[in-house]
């Protein structure tokens, strides 16, 4: 054991040199308005509308934050009747092309998930989903 105790000092060095290393932003708010592209249509995702404007109601508006596989946080705001399938279009539209593969949509709660279904025809405010933070995962 004191044979090995100068290498696994080495390799907590290591470990902590690494969570230090913060990934780099490769995200922007241009990139967010841009048009979903003709690709959307291969995995069946819906059309995605611009954005509503921020200064309509805050009544008829939730924000999605989502948490991508490769750590960056997106936030878009959607009007509470529309289709939670166009929470997929987004997501769809944010991943990287290289990367494109199928996911699914998580949200957390404390001590427990529930796993969103592209299926459903629920609006943001039949869902729940309204202002809350929805985790992409690859299948």
């Amino acid at each position: 054991m004191e044979k090995l105790s100068p290498f696994m000092d080495i390799a907590s060095l290591e470990i902590e040199s690494l969570r230090r290393i913060k990934r780099p932003k490769r995200f922007s708010e241009e990139s967010e308005t841009e048009t979903m592209t003709s690709s959307n249509a291969v995995f069946g995702f819906p059309h995605l509308p611009e954005e509503p404007n921020r200064d309509l109601d805050q009544s008829v508006l939730c924000r999605i934050r989502v948490r991508l596989p490769d750590g960056r946080r997106i936030q878009r705001s959607f009007l509470k009747s529309e289709s939670v399938q166009l929470l997929w279009s987004f997501c769809y539209s944010q991943i990287d092309e290289s990367e494109r593969k199928r996911f699914k949509l998580i949200q957390a709660f404390p001590g427990e998930y529930k796993n969103l279904y592209f299926g459903s025809n629920t609006t943001f405010e039949e869902s729940g989903l309204a202002n809350s933070l929805v985790s992409v995962t690859w299948v």
